[in-house]
């Protein structure tokens, strides 16, 4: 198991998770997919996670 995959199964949160997953098969997935495909309420919550998911893949590039 690779360093990201060992952080995303056990410090992050779940939904962080998910969105960091959608993402890596689709960067450039619309927030209105990633709100349908993660099971979110709506496009603003999808833009909030997926800069969740983003600033965290960043934090593990530097060793966070």
């Amino acid at each position: 198991m690779n360093t990201s995959e060992q952080k995303t199964t056990s410090t992050t949160h779940k939904t962080t998770d998910k969105i960091i997953q959608i993402l890596k098969k689709n960067p450039n997935i619309s927030d209105a997919d990633l709100a349908e495909q993660a099971g979110l309420k709506s496009e603003a919550a999808a833009r909030g996670w997926r800069t969740v998911a983003e600033d965290t893949l960043k934090g593990w590039k530097w060793g966070y």
